[in-house]
């Protein structure tokens, strides 16, 4: 988040999981942990679903292959180029999720409804809810959490 509002009192919790300063000093180093905490703000977290919905919109309206955009997804996400063995698992989880959200359909239009950014309503549910659910794997990495 660029914005947000701080009450010095009670800071955001989330933010407090991924060692946000205390706001009541200056700190030069900010220490890094890594915590069972962050795994579960990143699986839960409301605005984390959101940005993975809103990613994923923009490449399911990609005409692109699939090859192409997972390999443009990972490289947003941690930062290199995925390894083949990568890509290749990413493609499989990506059949997968196409899989069992086509065989419950309400699920995928469920899924799809995180946060408050507007949606797509011409894109296909089902795509647009597998590509999310392999973004937010990505999302939860180490690999990418360690970013924070």
């Amino acid at each position: 988040t660029v914005y947000t509002f701080i009450k010095r009192t009670v800071p955001p919790p989330a933010l407090l999981v991924f060692d946000a300063s205390n706001r009541d000093q200056c700190e030069v180093v900010r220490s890094k942990t890594a915590t069972p905490l962050q795994a579960l703000v990143l699986l839960n977290d409301p605005q984390v679903l959101e940005a993975s919905r809103v990613l994923a919109e923009k490449f399911v309206a990609d005409k692109r292959s699939d090859k192409e955009k997972l390999g443009d997804i990972f490289r947003l996400i941690v930062c290199r180029r995925p390894e083949n063995k990568e890509l290749t698992l990413l493609e499989n989880y990506l059949v997968k999720e196409r899989q069992e959200f086509a065989r419950n359909p309400q699920r995928a239009a469920g899924f799809i409804t995180a946060g408050e950014f507007r949606k797509n309503e011409i894109l296909d549910k089902t795509e647009t809810a597998a590509f999310m659910q392999l973004i937010h794997t990505i999302y939860n990495l180490d690999e990418s959490g360690n970013k924070y």
